[in-house]
């Protein structure tokens, strides 16, 4: 079956390793990103973002990758956007009429989240768009930040879900899952990170084709949908490692 051609972009922080690993895995993929929108790096907005990492991860840890982000990452991202894709906008607000402008005026049909702060209904009501994120967790169980995390406390399956994006968080329609796991006596995080950053590349992938083709279609489930919890605290997230290498 033939795929049709899709005006695809993409919008997230421009100096995020989920950024710079899924652009490039697209493209790698030979997904034609037609046009990416990242926020413009003001001050209050980092600051935000510095702040709520080291709630999760800890001041030394949020602290060594703001050279990495700023530095390594940027770089990264900018040389994917040089060389591969056509169209690149820096905006004062990711939610804003002027997002809404530059998607209504390129025609675009599908938007891809990378890494990116709640999206509002100025842009999920636009008409015929049709926006997919990669969620790092089991939908429709668990949503939210962390719910690898949440799910490795629980006892329950990890996974990556693509979902269509709606005003209710992580609530929308489920296209594609797939489970992993991981090595209790390795070093968890950092397998959760990774393997959710390969899942993420490789359904976002299989979506996006599946939508050329007019064949991307919800799936069905029987699960209810969980609660929205917040993300957990870095003690939270230390007590779950400490809890899941005493069982093993």
């Amino acid at each position: 079956m033939s795929v049709r051609k899709v005006k695809i972009f993409a919008i997230g922080y421009s100096d995020n390793t989920s950024t710079s690993y899924l652009l490039d895995y697209l493209i790698k993929q030979g997904v034609i990103i037609d046009g990416v929108i990242f926020p413009k790096n003001q001050l209050k907005l980092s600051w935000r973002r510095l702040v709520k990492k080291i709630q999760v991860r800890g001041i030394i840890p949020a602290i060594r990758r703001i050279p990495e982000n700023l530095i390594v990452r940027k770089k990264q991202i900018s040389q994917i956007c040089e060389q591969y894709i056509e169209k690149v906008f820096f905006v004062d607000n990711l939610n804003s009429e002027e997002v809404k402008e530059i998607l209504i005026s390129n025609g675009v049909e599908l938007l891809l989240l990378t890494a990116t702060p709640i999206i509002k209904s100025i842009i999920i009501d636009i008409d015929g768009l049709t926006i997919l994120n990669a969620h790092t967790g089991w939908l429709p169980k668990y949503r939210g930040l962390d719910g690898n995390l949440k799910a490795l406390r629980d006892g329950y399956q990890l996974g990556v879900s693509i979902h269509k994006v709606t005003e209710k968080i992580d609530a929308g329609e489920i296209y594609l899952r797939e489970n992993f796991q991981i090595n209790y006596y390795d070093d968890i995080l950092k397998q959760v990170d990774e393997k959710e950053l390969k899942f993420s590349g490789k359904l976002i992938v299989e979506a996006v084709n599946l939508y050329g083709k007019n064949m991307l279609k919800p799936i069905a489930t029987s699960e209810k949908l969980g609660k929205y919890e917040p993300p957990l605290t870095k003690k939270e997230k230390k007590r779950i490692i400490q809890e899941l290498q005493k069982r093993a």
